[in-house]
């Protein structure tokens, strides 16, 4: 039973890395700064305005992070390898 759950918990583990990499940050982090400093040359050049851009920004990546079903099925599968190794 504890093989079976540490097999578990490693393939959640693993999925949960996959599923955080393609919903969440995905391949966007190669453009993220320039994606930014587009944005900022409409805007005011001050520190308050781009730290707003960045926030904005790392608000949706957690959004599509928790909407994943991958993200959901990793956690599940965490927790039930948790309660296997208890028994």
């Amino acid at each position: 039973m504890q093989s079976l759950s540490d097999k578990l918990f490693m393939g959640s583990l693993i999925l949960l890395m996959i599923s955080v990499v393609v919903s969440g940050i995905g391949f966007q982090f190669v453009n993220w700064r320039s994606q930014v400093t587009d944005e900022m040359e409409g805007e005011m050049s001050d520190s308050s305005a781009r730290k707003k851009a960045v926030m904005d920004r790392q608000d949706k990546s957690l959004k599509r992070v928790l909407r994943s079903y991958l993200f959901w099925i990793s956690i599940a599968g965490i927790l039930i390898s948790i309660l296997l190794s208890r028994l």
